[in-house]
C-alpha cells in the first residue's frame, strides 16, 4: 500500500517556523554562555594586572572587587538570557 502525503500551506508555515525559531533560541543562549565565560577570563586578568601596577591593594581587596565584578557580569547574562525567552518565544501559534 503505498501512501502519499500532501502538505498544505498551513504544515509548511508550521514547520517553516519551528525550524527558524527553535535553533536560533537556544543558539542565542549558548552565546551568551559563552561571553560570559569569556569575559571572566577576561576581567579576572586584567583586574590582576590593574591592581599589581598599584602595589599598595591587599589581596582581600583584589578579591573583593573580583568577586564584585563577576556578579555584575553573571547578572547581565542572567538578564540577557530572561531578553532572549521573552523576545524569542519556544512555540508560535
Amino acid at each position: 500500500m503505498i501512501v502519499i502525503k500532501i502538505k498544505t500551506w498551513k504544515d509548511w508555515k508550521q514547520d517553516f517556523l519551528k525550524w527558524v525559531q527553535t535553533p536560533r533560541r537556544s543558539t542565542c543562549k549558548e552565546y551568551v554562555d559563552y561571553m560570559e565565560t569569556l569575559q571572566n577570563q577576561v576581567l579576572y586578568k586584567i583586574i590582576n594586572d590593574t591592581c599589581d601596577k598599584y602595589g599598595n591593594m591587599r589581596e582581600d581587596q583584589i578579591q573583593d572587587i573580583t568577586e564584585a565584578v563577576e556578579r555584575c557580569v553573571a547578572e547581565c547574562a542572567k538578564e540577557t538570557r530572561k531578553l532572549i525567552d521573552d523576545c524569542q518565544p519556544a512555540k508560535l501559534l
